[in-house]
This record gives C-alpha cells, sequence and structure tokens, in this order.
C-alpha cells in the first residue's frame, strides 16, 4: 500500500500544473520558481477597431532570476523560434486606437 502511495504522489508531481503570471510592463511576478520582469513591449498588432494589411507582433523583453541565474528573454507573439523552456509568452491584451493603456502579458512555465 505505501509503495502504491509512493507511486501515485510521484506520477502527480511529474504532471505538475503550469503557473501563470500577468504583468504590464515594470512589474515583476514569481512565475514557479522564478522571478521575471517584464523590461519592454513592442506592439505593433493590428489594434481591433482598425483595418489592417497584417496582423502584426508583439515582442516581450524579460528578465528571468531562478536563484543565482539571470536571462535576458526576447519573446514574441505569435510564438517565433526565440522561445525558451523555462517561460512563454502566451497572451497579451488587446489594443485599441486612441486609447493609451499598458498591454497586459501572461507569462507561464508550462507549454506554449
Amino acid at each position: 500500500m505505501t509503495r502504491l502511495l509512493s507511486v501515485l504522489i510521484l506520477a502527480c508531481a511529474s504532471l505538475g500544473v503550469a503557473a501563470t503570471v500577468t504583468i504590464i510592463p515594470g512589474q515583476t511576478g514569481r512565475l514557479g520558481g522564478q522571478t521575471v520582469t517584464l523590461l519592454r513591449v513592442q506592439d505593433s498588432r493590428c489594434p481591433i477597431n482598425a483595418r489592417c494589411v497584417r496582423a502584426g507582433e508583439l515582442k516581450a523583453t524579460l528578465l528571468v532570476t531562478a536563484g543565482r541565474r539571470i536571462r535576458l528573454l526576447h519573446l514574441q507573439l505569435p510564438a517565433g523560434n526565440d522561445a525558451w523552456e523555462g517561460v512563454g509568452l502566451t497572451w497579451a491584451s488587446e489594443v485599441e486606437i486612441g486609447k493609451r493603456v499598458p498591454v497586459q502579458v501572461t507569462l507561464t512555465d508550462g507549454p506554449t
């Protein structure tokens, strides 16, 4: 019985639930065992109330700290080839013409 319980606990732990955090530029959040700071967002996406020739993209620059390791990441939506296994960009708030609202982004430590 004890062995079965140990196997079940290990199986559940290996499934793991991805952590997510939603932040705006300048904010810092916890993402699992990491600290992420959104340094900058470059947003060339088409606003929701406009007609555009192309959809555009959003690029986010992040500072990721895990223990003594520090990384500078550049992620984008739609996802490019610059994805890193420890942090992914999953969502960004919509933009509207004439509104100056900071873009919110959602990050995850799970698969994107």
